[in-house]
């Protein structure tokens, strides 16, 4: 009873403390966070957006404004950039690094909606008003067409199929000619074998999903009065991927037949998906770090990595999934949980929160894919403009293309050089503010891209041959061809 007692004086206690917990090692020179750094950058940045798009009013394009426009936005970044330089949260390892992640983004990003976009190409974000037309749901197996589709449709065991751009709602289970249970079992137990797999997958599934056609329609021109513009300023201030805005990418389903997920749905995925998968990454990890990790957690910091030293290859890549798995759904559920609670500002655009995963990561089969499809676009934008962009002039100016010759090499890389450059950046914050222990997280990012090259190589060469030889294109031929253009 006296632990319980005290439990609350502990958790205070543990929230106001300035000693960094085991295993955080903060940039020397940097001070444990205060609220009002929290709070200026994005105030700052959001004051300065009240006065970027044009006239009207007339005073918003009188030159005094313009430069109070721009002394805040420079204000607003340098703000930004200097939160993980100059600030670290003594509680938590991982939001260290989101706040290295803030940082750079939010720094980034003042920089692109203020000088990059209006300043070398004319463009201030216009909002789009996205208008969902009813679309109807046709089976999955029209879309996605499967060579055995064309044995006899007498054998209706079901085989695990999943199509994230299939124009139905996805499903875990689709009736497939395969090994039928009415040719093993009587048919008594056969159909219970099927009801209870059709009741398993109804459960797994949840509630249908409105399945719509999506049609985005920019504005004509900017806010003019005070209440849009206010409006307006928060609408591309929370836009992270800059859907709702015409200068959005292309979002992760590459498609407009989409669906719109009800508060029931994302309930649904949280209970059923979300949350056991939590469970079973944050098992793994612990079980890993009791086991191997955590008898050498005491090591002076300048020794060797632990990951290196103590796991076997095996357990690296044991460690290095649940990880990725666990960000992957705590993305989701932080989604989720915000699109739940902005749900009944409907039809506001504060209510849209499109899909943040729509494909199965099992149906993914190449890195491409991965990045494409299968993995968030919440730094698309960022890595559009100091990556993409700047590799395919690179390459460009090497290779004396013209401006609209294709820069596919310069795209994939300039992208991943940039990642790995965000998350380095970020990582090194819990670690010293050292480059050379960060290298690892820049390692990953940039190599993905050389592999993205050399599996479009390989593809590429693969088709071309089946071509020369005059052999069939397969259903999964095709389907990297199709993945090398997204």
């Amino acid at each position: 009873m006296d632990s319980l007692k005290d439990l609350p004086s502990r958790a205070m206690g543990f929230i106001f403390s300035n000693q960094p917990r085991p295993g955080l090692h903060p940039v020397p020179g940097t001070e444990p966070i205060r609220i009002e750094a929290l709070i200026l950058p994005p105030l700052m940045y959001y004051v300065a957006l009240l006065f970027l798009p044009p006239a009207p009013p007339q005073a918003v394009d009188i030159l005094a404004f313009k430069l109070l426009r721009n002394g805040l936005a420079i204000l607003a970044g340098i703000l930004f950039f200097r939160l993980p330089l100059a600030y670290h949260i003594p509680q938590s390892i991982g939001l260290n690094y989101q706040l290295g992640l803030v940082g750079i983004y939010g720094g980034c990003r003042v920089i692109d909606v203020f000088f990059i976009g209006p300043y070398m190409f004319n463009h201030i974000p216009r909002r789009v008003r996205y208008e969902h037309r009813p679309r109807v749901e046709t089976p999955a197996a029209e879309d996605k067409k499967d060579p055995m589709d064309k044995v006899s449709p007498a054998n209706t065991s079901k085989k695990r199929v999943g199509y994230a751009d299939s124009s139905t709602t996805p499903s875990f289970w689709d009736r497939r000619p395969s090994l039928a249970l009415d040719n093993y079992m009587p048919t008594s137990a056969a159909d219970a074998a099927n009801s209870a797999m059709d009741a398993f997958s109804s459960a797994m599934n949840g509630p249908p999903m409105q399945a719509v056609y999506e049609v985005g329609i920019p504005e004509d021109g900017w806010p003019h009065t005070f209440h849009d513009r206010a409006s307006w300023a928060l609408e591309l201030e929370l836009s992270m991927r800059g859907m709702g805005f015409t200068w959005t990418t292309a979002d992760v389903r590459h498609t407009n037949n989409t669906w719109l997920p009800t508060v029931y749905n994302r309930l649904h995925s949280i209970a059923v998906h979300v949350l056991p998968t939590i469970l079973a990454c944050v098992l793994t990890i612990r079980s890993i770090y009791i086991t191997h990790l955590a008898p050498v957690a005491n090591n002076p910091f300048d020794s060797p990595s632990a990951f290196d030293t103590q796991l076997s290859l095996p357990n690296q890549l044991i460690l290095t999934a649940a990880l990725g798995a666990f960000l992957m759904v705590a993305f989701s559920v932080a989604h989720s949980m915000f699109a739940i609670i902005c749900a009944p500002l409907a039809p506001s655009p504060f209510a849209f929160f499109p899909p943040l995963y729509t494909t199965r990561i099992w149906s993914i089969t190449t890195v491409r894919g991965f990045w494409s499809y299968g993995w968030h676009r919440l730094f698309a934008r960022l890595f559009l403009v100091y990556g993409v962009w700047p590799g395919q002039w690179l390459e460009r100016k090497l290779l004396g293309k013209k401006p609209e010759d294709p820069a596919d090499i310069g795209k994939v890389v300039g992208g991943f050089l940039s990642s790995a450059l965000v998350h380095s950046f970020s990582v090194r914050s819990v670690l010293a503010g050292q480059w050379g222990r960060a290298r690892g997280e820049a390692i990953f990012f940039a190599s993905n891209g050389l592999a993205v090259v050399v599996e479009e190589a390989v593809i590429r060469l693969v088709l071309e041959l089946r071509r020369s030889g005059g052999r069939p294109e397969t259903e999964e031929t095709l389907l990297a061809g199709g993945l090398m253009q997204a």
